[in-house]
């Protein structure tokens, strides 16, 4: 019994530390990872996220949700790159704690403080083409055996599902991916793309009156982002539900890097 209780323990120590197995959850990676395949999760290369919900069972959706600790993070050997296959808790399940947030697995595009657009479905980073892998699968017309893109034409439902700012999956942007301590000017326009980041993200009140922005209640004209963010985006760029339309992964949603 002490060699089973102390491999248990050992098991459960290397899943909340160290790896831990996902299944693919859907085909918006196809053709790089396929749906229900099994991913092994390095959690040391970006840091080990300290539990937010301590009290939970490994298995299954039961936790105590009325204790949980801040966001901890044990720092890790590396950072997020362009191109890295991420797992991240999906970031719109505003009313669950974020460590029992459904595992979303997608390609990381945009960085802390990158300047992000697509054109005409290339992902352009700083000004520059973002070189992607070989495995990119893009909409076809079959019959012409050409690569698909959507016309400039506003989408709803594409982030910041505005009709204000009109953009679609495949021109979209520019946007700046927020970073720890860069401050921006809010504007009409930028609020409608940060709202969320300095309200649900980082725990902010926020309310406009009369073209004022009052955060916190005390009136601004600039904010500082506390945390990082990133964009993401599946490797099946027209069946992926992804940042382009719901916005960033915020930093304490990372679970870690795909080994395979």
């Amino acid at each position: 019994m002490r060699i089973v209780f102390w491999s248990v323990l050992l098991w459960l120590f290397l899943r909340v530390f160290v790896f831990q197995v996902f299944k693919v959850p859907s085909p918006s990676m196809n053709n790089t990872l396929k749906e229900g395949d099994y991913i092994l999760v390095n959690k040391l290369a970006y840091g080990v996220r300290i539990p937010i919900t301590p009290f939970s069972l490994p298995f299954g959706d039961i936790y105590i949700e009325s204790i949980q600790l801040p966001y901890m993070r044990i720092p890790g050997f590396t950072e997020v790159k362009h191109n890295d296959i991420i797992v991240f808790n999906y970031p719109m399940e505003d009313f669950i704690p974020i460590d029992h947030r459904q595992p979303y697995v997608k390609r990381c595009m945009g960085l802390p403080g990158d300047s992000l657009s697509i054109k005409s479905g290339v992902v352009w980073v700083n000004n520059t083409a973002l070189t992607e892998t070989e495995n990119i699968l893009f909409p076809t017309d079959k019959k012409q055996n050409r690569i698909v893109i959507d016309p400039l034409k506003y989408s709803p439902a594409v982030f910041p599902n505005s009709s204000t700012i009109k953009w679609n999956a495949d021109h979209f942007g520019p946007l700046y991916v927020p970073r720890k301590g860069a401050t921006i000017n809010l504007t009409a326009k930028n609020l409608l793309l940060y709202k969320r980041v300095i309200t649900y993200y980082e725990h902010n009140s926020l309310k406009t009156r009369n073209d004022s922005v009052f955060i916190n209640d005390q009136y601004s004209s600039s904010y500082t982002f506390k945390m990082n963010h990133y964009f993401v985006m599946g490797d099946n760029r027209a069946n992926s539900i992804d940042s382009r339309f719901w916005g960033f992964v915020p930093e304490d949603h990372l679970i870690g890097r795909v080994s395979r």
